[in-house]
């Protein structure tokens, strides 16, 4: 891809210090589209305990299918980014909610395992495509002085979207069965009308655009240029999403099969604990983005990560419904609260000219390894226990306590940057 030179005049301001209703709706919107996205993945996890029974099958069969599904998926991950690098913002974020929404109803039509490894594959490649792109609109539209809380609050679409699917739950599969949660995905197909009228395309892609067409540059793909011009930030976003979704991953793809099958707690409880869970988990986005805003990540992140990492070694020795209650709620708060300002951390480091293909390979890279999760505790359920495998997840996430202390730059107020050549902190500190 071309690029200007980084000696070109910085941008003036495009995302304010307050909110505009432009950025409240992008904001909106993209969140709304997190939380259908997740609702798919959800769906998985809820009705394991009932494929497992219903098909005959053992739990380490499940951890395949999501994981060769979620390595299906790393396709969208690299390539929406991109076209979006390319195409714009908008038009990509039309394109992977649509695609989401129509195989997310298809998959219920599945009759065996390997018709849902099929279906839920095909689905996560435009489901996960959306996840960056989205996250790169925020990024790019929200107030720079409240980035942090924005990016939190984005990824708050997803505890809401888990407990959306998990009160569905109890009502739908108890009438119509498991089927009729992947046919309730279809609905979010009518997000797409809302972006076509009420989104207009990124002001930053649309100046980077104009700067090009002026210096007489074309756009073209370049998937090294990244790792060329940015070595040290591209590693940084690797391993944060590999470490965050490595444990992310594990987690919440095997939780419910824990907590009704392991310990005993039977469907409807699981569902109602997951519910709560998730539902307090919505706060836990904003206040750790407030936090960041206010304070900065180096300590921020790392105050949430350290103390969730031991409680994922609690719960694997926990017995009784009251425990396990408190001790996940808590836990899965401080999990949830750091994972929207962590990885909305990544969107910063890159250049808008490259932002959606930066993102797009580190969540790539990171994805491919976070994705084993759901094998490894599998294989680990089957041979002794999940409760054997939660200091494994517990281990990835502590790594994140060092990467903010000491090897990330802060980015909290700082502004964006937009052509290839500026450094990450060569844009003007906003106080």
């Amino acid at each position: 891809m071309a690029s200007l030179s980084p000696t070109e005049p910085v941008a003036p301001q495009l995302a304010a210090d307050r909110w505009t209703a432009y950025s409240l709706t992008v904001w909106a919107i993209c969140m709304l589209g997190f939380a259908f996205d997740i609702y798919e993945s959800t769906i998985m996890q809820l009705v394991t305990p009932l494929l497992i029974k219903e098909w005959g099958i053992v739990p380490a069969t499940m951890g395949y299918i999501t994981t060769l599904s979620s390595w299906v998926g790393l396709i969208g991950v690299f390539v929406f980014p991109a076209l979006a690098d390319l195409y714009g913002r908008r038009p990509i974020l039309i394109l992977t909610i649509l695609g989401y929404s129509l195989f997310t109803g298809f998959t219920g039509f599945a009759q065996g395992p390997l018709q849902l490894l099929i279906f839920t594959s095909i689905t996560r490649i435009a489901l996960r495509g959306e996840t960056p792109v989205g996250a790169i609109m925020v990024s790019e539209t929200a107030p720079t002085r409240w980035r942090a809380t924005a990016l939190g609050g984005l990824v708050g679409g997803y505890p809401f979207g888990y407990m959306l699917c998990s009160l569905t739950a109890l009502v739908v599969v108890p009438l119509w069965g498991w089927r009729a949660l992947y046919w309730l995905g279809i609905l979010p197909a009518l997000l797409v009308l809302w972006v076509r009228l009420g989104v207009k395309e990124s002001p930053r892609f649309e100046r980077v655009t104009t700067e090009m067409v002026k210096e007489g540059l074309k756009k073209r793909l370049d998937i090294f240029l990244p790792v060329r011009e940015y070595p040290r930030e591209m590693l940084i976003a690797a391993l944060l999403y590999f470490f965050y979704l490595f444990t992310w991953f594990g987690w919440s793809a095997w939780m419910p099969q824990y907590l009704a099958n392991e310990k005993h707690l039977g469907f409807q409880t699981t569902a109602s604990y997951l519910s709560i869970w998730m539902g307090c988990a919505i706060f836990a986005y904003y206040l750790c983005g407030w936090l960041c805003d206010l304070f900065g990540r180096r300590y921020v992140i790392p105050s949430f990560v350290l103390p969730a990492a031991i409680l994922l070694v609690v719960m694997g020795h926990l017995d009784t419904p009251a425990s396990l209650f408190w001790v996940g709620l808590v836990l899965n708060f401080l999990i949830t609260g750091s994972f929207g300002a962590g990885l909305g951390y990544n969107t910063e480091l890159f250049p808008t000219q490259i932002r959606g293909t930066a993102v797009g390979a580190a969540f790539t890279f990171g994805s491919a390894g976070g994705g084993l999760a759901p094998a490894i505790v599998g294989w680990i359920a089957t041979s002794h226990s999940i409760a054997a495998a939660l200091p494994l997840l517990a281990l990835s996430f502590f790594l994140i306590v060092p990467m903010f202390l000491f090897v990330a730059r802060e980015m909290t107020r700082k502004e964006l940057i937009d052509f290839v050549g500026q450094k990450t902190g060569d844009a003007l500190h906003r106080i």
